[in-house]
């Protein structure tokens, strides 16, 4: 038998009712890949007959309601690390010297960060000029659907990886449609997406106090995200 989106929420609204289920997966798709589990299918990209092709996509919403949306590296390679060698400090409170900021396409940051659209090219102005970018069409294909429609799942985290805890609370779902490339640079010009660059060292184990580059993420808020589309619909 053929799923239909009301079998799919009909599973939706019993998940939720579970509260925080155990990740069956240590690694950052465990959100993903768990609601699969429970949800009983196989695939991201499935095909309903009242739909057509729908693309379930699950996100982690942290205290603030942020939303990853992705974690891509600047070109060129090892280019993180020369901007962590110019720009990191070293904490008063524990001593590691860290690279942690936000970038916003609408203005300067503290660090007197910014990123702008250069021909094909997302650039990170900074003060001292160092050749940092993103390919624009790397972005675009990357934030934009695959699928006309997205069948977005929220979920709250509990416990870490590494402790072998971690839960998942899958409370809310939207079904989505309508983002293209211009709301996506639009959305970054006016700040609404930004650009956290997360670089400083462990705290323990073997690498305790060596360089780590914990991934620039682009980030957005679930109100934000949500407006980057057409058409919005809330189902749970």
């Amino acid at each position: 038998m053929k799923l239909t989106l009301e079998d799919i929420i009909k599973k939706l609204q019993y998940i939720k009712t579970l509260g925080f289920v155990p990740s069956k997966y240590s690694h950052d798709g465990g959100v993903g890949n768990t609601l699969e589990e429970l949800l009983g299918i196989k695939e991201n990209n499935i095909k309903l007959p009242d739909l057509g092709i729908v693309e379930i996509k699950t996100k982690q919403v942290d205290s603030k309601s942020m939303l990853t949306l992705m974690s891509k590296t600047p070109k060129p390679r090892g280019i993180n690390r020369e901007l962590f060698n110019s720009y990191s400090r070293v904490s008063k409170k524990d001593k590691i010297r860290r690279l942690y900021t936000t970038i916003y396409g609408s203005h300067l940051n503290i660090r007197r960060f910014k990123v702008v659209f250069d021909n094909d090219k997302l650039r990170i102005i900074n003060p001292r000029n160092i050749d940092a970018y993103w390919l624009t069409k790397d972005i675009l294909e990357q934030l934009t659907t695959k699928a006309n429609k997205i069948l977005l799942v929220l979920a709250l985290r509990k416990g870490e990886k590494k402790d072998n805890n971690l839960k998942f609370h899958y409370y809310e779902a939207h079904l989505l449609s309508g983002l293209n490339d211009t709301r996506i640079k639009q959305a970054i010009e006016n700040g609404k997406l930004k650009i956290d660059i997360r670089i400083g060292a462990d705290k323990t184990g073997k690498k305790i106090g060596k360089y780590h580059d914990h991934g620039t993420g682009i980030r957005i808020s679930t109100k934000d995200y949500l407006s980057l589309f057409d058409s919005t619909k809330q189902y749970i």
